[in-house]
C-alpha cells in the first residue's frame, strides 16, 4: 500500500513515517519545496498546488500538516517568542488547516483517480469545556473556544465532502501527547524536575493524554480497520484529574508533590490567556470509545505506563 504523509517532517510525522516503513508500507512525503527524491510529493495549500499525478498513485493520505497549537518548545511561551496565540498566529493556525482542507477537496473533486482511505490529524478541543462528563466521539461540542472552532470549521467539516466520494475518512482527535522532545512532556518533565509539581486551581480539571508510541499505532491501525471513520478519540483509556496526572509524574521521576496550587489566573498570564485556558484548564474526560470497542492493543493504558518518556 502507498501512503502519503503530511507533515512528515513533524513530531507525528518523523516517528509515524518511520512506522509505516517498517511495517512494509511504500511512504511518499508531502513537501512544500521542489522534490528531491521520488518518495515525495510537491504541493502547497497557499498556493494551491499539488502534484495530482503523484496523488492519483496514494492508496491513502495520512495528513498531520498544520501550524502547531502550542510552541515547539518551552521558549516559545514567553511574551515576544512568537508562541503564544496573537491574532497573527491564531490566523496562521487557523488558515494551515483550511488551506490544506480546500486543497485535498478540491483535487478529490478534479479527478476520478484518488486515494480511498483519508486520515487527517484533529484534536480534542472540538467538544469544549464537559466537567466531569465521559466524553465519547458521539458527544455533542460545546462550542465557543478557537481551537474548537479551528478544529470544526479548518480541520473537520471541509472533508466532508470528500466521504461524498467514497472515501472513508477518520478524523483522529488527539489528546495531550506525551513524548520525548513534544513541549507538553518537557514542561511536565521541568515542573518535576524542579520540586514544583502542584494542582491548577482545584486541579480537578480532566486531561486526556495519550503517548506518542498509542498515536503512531493508531494511525497505522486506522489504516487497516475498514470499522474506523469518523471522529475517532486517539486518547489513553484512563483520563485524569489535573492533580492526579501531575502526582503520577512526580512519583514516576521520585521528585516531590507539595507546592501550593498555581491560581488559574497565574498560568494564563504566563503562557497567555486562549492558550492558558486550552493547554490546562478546560476539563475534557474523554474515552477512546472507537478504538476500544475495535481491540485497539494500548502500550501504555495507564499514566504510570509512561516512565520511559520521563526518564533521564
Amino acid at each position: 500500500m502507498i501512503v502519503g504523509v503530511t507533515g512528515a517532517s513533524g513530531f507525528i510525522g518523523k516517528k509515524l513515517t518511520k512506522k509505516l516503513q517498517d511495517s512494509g508500507y511504500d511512504v511518499r512525503k508531502f513537501v512544500r519545496r521542489e522534490p528531491k527524491s521520488e518518495d515525495e510529493i510537491y504541493w502547497s495549500p497557499s498556493k494551491k498546488e499539488i502534484d495530482i499525478e503523484k496523488f492519483k498513485e496514494l492508496d491513502a493520505i495520512i495528513h498531520l500538516a498544520g501550524e502547531s497549537i502550542a510552541p515547539k518548545d518551552i521558549f516559545g511561551f514567553l511574551p515576544f517568542a512568537g508562541g503564544r496565540w496573537t491574532k497573527e498566529r491564531k490566523s496562521r493556525i487557523y488558515w494551515s488547516r483550511k488551506w490544506a482542507a480546500d486543497l485535498f477537496v478540491k483535487t478529490y473533486k478534479n479527478t476520478e483517480e484518488y486515494p480511498k482511505i483519508f486520515i487527517s490529524a484533529s484534536g480534542i478541543g472540538v467538544y469544549g469545556e464537559h466537567g466531569d462528563e465521559i466524553i465519547t466521539e458521539s458527544t455533542s461540542y460545546n462550542r465557543g473556544s478557537f481551537e474548537q472552532l479551528v478544529v470544526e470549521e479548518a480541520w473537520e467539516d471541509p472533508l466532508l465532502e470528500i466521504k461524498k466520494r467514497d472515501v472513508r475518512v477518520v478524523n483522529a482527535r488527539k489528546g495531550i501527547i506525551l513524548g520525548k522532545g513534544n513541549v507538553a512532556t518537557d514542561i511536565f518533565t521541568l515542573v518535576s524536575k524542579l520540586n514544583i509539581s502542584s494542582p491548577i486551581g482545584k486541579g480537578n480539571q480532566y486531561f486526556s493524554w495519550v503517548s506518542i508510541d498509542d498515536v503512531v499505532n493508531a494511525y497505522i491501525f486506522c489504516i487497516e480497520n475498514e470499522n474506523l471513520q469518523g471522529p475517532v478519540n486517539f486518547v489513553s483509556p484512563e483520563p485524569l484529574k489535573q492533580k492526579d496526572f501531575s502526582k503520577v509524574i512526580a512519583k514516576i521521576m521520585n521528585k516531590m508533590y507539595f507546592f501550593p496550587a498555581l491560581p488559574p489566573i497565574l498560568m494564563k498570564i504566563a503562557i497567555g490567556w486562549e492558550l492558558g485556558e486550552s493547554l490546562g484548564l478546560t476539563s475534557m474526560r474523554i474515552i477512546p470509545e472507537k478504538l476500544l470497542k475495535e481491540n485497539f492493543e494500548f502500550e501504555a493504558q495507564t499514566l504510570e505506563m509512561c516512565k520511559k518518556e520521563f526518564a533521564g
